[in-house]
């Protein structure tokens, strides 16, 4: 079963003509745009109201949780875009990487870049064998990334938990 959905995806991913570095980049675009979008959607949604956005983030913690994550991703799109070459130049960073991101994400909700994160994995599995993360300039901020989303995560439900 697990071997047919991974042919699948492998079938998907060569007719898509999606590599490493496409996904990459497209994962890329991905944690620069949707935060993006997620602001201003809230400076939208706050001017209609006619609110300040520290009135709509006090009234409603999630959104301002939310705003963390996308702060987050942005700032995590940028670093990746900036050490794109390092990760792409050694299997093992771009393993590393994609791994850490899917958790981060799958920690946060963010399906779209889950599933990208995934087809990294997929996709260098297909590849190579084990390797190790090579550099630190791309294992530090992964784990420091995580622990914020897993922080995200816990406050995300703390709030369920009082309500």
């Amino acid at each position: 079963m697990v071997s047919k959905i991974n042919n699948f995806v492998i079938s998907f991913l060569n007719r898509a003509h999606l590599d490493t570095k496409k996904i990459l980049t497209t994962y890329i675009y991905a944690l620069i745009l949707i935060p993006l979008f997620f602001g201003s959607f809230i400076i939208l949604t706050s001017s209609i109201a006619k609110q300040n956005i520290n009135v709509v983030l006090n009234n409603t913690p999630l959104i301002a949780i939310d705003m963390i994550v996308a702060l987050t991703d942005f700032i995590m799109g940028y670093y990746i875009w900036l050490k794109k070459d390092l990760i792409l130049k050694h299997e093992g960073n771009y393993r590393f990487l994609m791994f850490t991101q899917a958790i981060s994400q799958l920690m946060v909700g963010n399906i779209f870049c889950l599933i990208l994160a995934l087809f990294g994995i997929i996709r260098i599995n297909e590849q190579t064998g084990k390797l190790k993360c090579q550099s630190s300039f791309i294992k530090v901020p992964a784990v420091i990334f995580l622990a914020i989303f897993g922080f995200c995560l816990v406050l995300t439900i703390s709030i369920f938990i009082r309500k």
